[in-house]
């Protein structure tokens, strides 16, 4: 073979061998900028913040990425930056507000950073302090709706005005708003006046309008219409008279669902042999069962007529069996009662719907700690 011909096997070794490396060498030795695609971004960085970025930092506490989500915030939905937050900050701080609670208030409610102290927010913060959010209750307040803050002096103040009368005490109102603060951050003010106006109409007394909103407060902001139609109903199952406690604890129960939620519940009882009379009956006997679930009411109605053998009539004139829980109540105080009975100690006409009635000290009592030394594992059974 010539020199030449070893000469050109000796080049195409050579492009072979430089060619294989090159394909298993790594993108990034080819190329020093080279990136790959799926590679994490680059968390930020404090070099990189803003002055008001870098300042919640700093004075706040918060984590990078936190502050971060808040500029964004301000950016993408109103166009904003945060501008310079310390006033704010400094403000929240001279009210009790610890770094914790300005980090919860600012991520629900980024626009809070650009508002003025004076005089926006000093004025707003003094009147909740006025009206018994003191002490640790303010700052718990504001942080778990800081939208509050959004709403103006005086609408804070229309609407202590109109609900403080109903809830009486300076303590049940602070519970209420505390319990359900968008009742004061919401406004909801056609739908309060109209609702409030219609149960005073009624005749129901403000102590039991006080006891809707701290049960159910979501019954005084459905629309007029529809908590007309829950008032018309509560009339119409015969809850009442609307100045008694039941007739405010059945519209709470209508008003934790939908009309047609109510009507299926009613084909619900149908299909266990009631009519419409015998529900209403057991809705007047004890309204709160209008709230029931449906897996409840099944298990526990099975339950009561399979296992105990009650009546169907027993069910209607006791309703609150339905309300009992099955697990804690119910099936443990029927196993006590199949004990003692197959050891002679309690009859075949004891009165079982009254055992499972009774408070849990008298059953304890006289079905329970009488036989404990005889029956051994019987406390167990219901505790």
């Amino acid at each position: 073979m010539g020199g030449s011909s070893l000469l050109s096997l000796s080049l195409g070794g050579l492009i072979q061998k430089h060619f294989f490396l090159a394909t298993l060498a790594p993108p990034a030795a080819l190329s020093p900028s080279y990136t790959p695609l799926n590679a994490t971004p680059p968390s930020p960085t404090t070099t990189a913040l803003s002055y008001g970025e870098r300042y919640l930092v700093d004075s706040c506490g918060l984590s990078l990425e936190s502050v971060v989500s808040v500029s964004k915030k301000l950016q993408l939905l109103h166009g904003i930056g945060l501008g310079d937050p310390q006033p704010v900050i400094e403000c929240l701080k001279a009210y009790g507000f610890a770094d914790t609670h300005i980090g919860k208030a600012i991520e629900k409610f980024p626009r809070l950073l650009r508002r003025r102290v004076e005089p926006n927010l000093r004025p707003k913060l003094d009147y909740l302090i006025q009206i018994g959010f003191v002490g640790q209750l303010l700052p718990d307040l504001i942080s778990k709706d800081p939208f509050i803050l959004n709403r103006s002096l005086d609408h804070l103040e229309s609407r202590h005005r109109l609900l403080r009368p109903y809830l009486g005490s300076e303590e049940r109102f602070v519970k209420g708003i505390f319990r359900y603060p968008w009742l004061l951050s919401r406004s909801f003010h056609k739908s309060l006046h109209a609702n409030l106006d219609l149960l005073a109409q009624e005749g129901v007394p403000h102590s039991c309008v006080g006891t809707l909103i701290l049960a159910q407060s979501t019954a005084i902001t459905r629309s007029p219409e529809r908590f007309a139609s829950i008032v018309s109903t509560v009339k119409c199952i015969g809850i009442g008279p609307p100045s008694s406690p039941g007739f405010i604890h059945g519209v709470a129960a209508l008003s934790s669902m939908s009309e047609s939620r109510w009507n299926k519940k009613i084909e619900l009882f149908k299909s266990f042999g009631w009519s419409e009379e015998e529900l209403r009956l057991a809705c007047r006997q004890f309204p709160k069962f209008i709230s029931l679930s449906d897996e409840k009411i099944t298990n526990n109605i099975n339950f009561c007529m399979d296992t105990i053998k009650l009546e169907h009539q027993d069910l209607i004139s006791n309703a609150r069996l339905l309300v009992y829980s099955l697990e804690g109540r119910i099936r443990p105080r029927w196993n006590v009662l199949q004990v003692l009975e197959s050891n002679n100690m309690v009859g075949e006409d004891i009165s079982v719907v009254g055992a499972l009635s009774m408070s849990h000290k008298s059953f304890l009592q006289r079905y329970v700690t009488s036989y404990a030394d005889k029956i051994p594992g019987l406390l167990e059974m219901i505790e």
